[in-house]
């Protein structure tokens, strides 16, 4: 793999400069400082798959139905299709830069019984109200929700 002949390493180069084993210790220095850890937005918290088949399962949601997800984090989102899909649910993953009648359209077609939709996305699905025939049922996802809040419902399982 890496032989005699090999252009990954080249032994006869020096490598610059002396290293510095302390570096990752010292304040302003990398990654180890915080500076970037403290800028960066805080992580969602993580959803477990498990609970959400378990709480679709109660919601009596069955094998062959749809739910559509306006979700702007795509672990969250990726955890919420692997456990809706353990019980045979489709899922049909909405775009979020869709407003108006683009997205009525597109949850029109999805045919979804019911939607998971991010609170801080509220202002982008009420655009939707008022363009349709007929409105699956709404879970919120993220805080600030009042009433049908999936956290708190995953959150009571545990």
């Amino acid at each position: 793999m890496f032989g005699v002949n090999s252009t990954f390493a080249d032994s006869s180069t020096s490598v610059p400069g002396p290293r510095d084993p302390d570096r990752r210790f010292r304040p302003g220095a990398g990654f180890a400082s915080g500076d970037r850890r403290a800028s960066q937005p805080p992580a969602a918290p993580a959803i477990c798959p498990n609970r959400v088949a378990h709480w679709a399962y109660g919601e009596g949601l069955r094998a062959g139905e749809t739910v559509a997800l306006l979700v702007r984090d795509l672990g969250q989102a990726e955890a919420m299709r692997l456990g809706l899909a353990r019980l045979g649910i489709r899922v049909v993953a909405l775009d979020g830069g869709r407003r108006g009648e683009a997205l009525a359209d597109s949850l029109a077609l999805a045919g979804a019984t019911l939607a998971i939709v991010d609170t801080a996305l509220a202002e982008t699905y009420a655009g939707v109200m008022g363009r349709m025939a007929s409105y699956p049922s709404v879970w919120w996802n993220g805080p600030g929700a009042d009433f049908a809040s999936l956290d708190l419902a995953l959150a009571e399982q545990g």
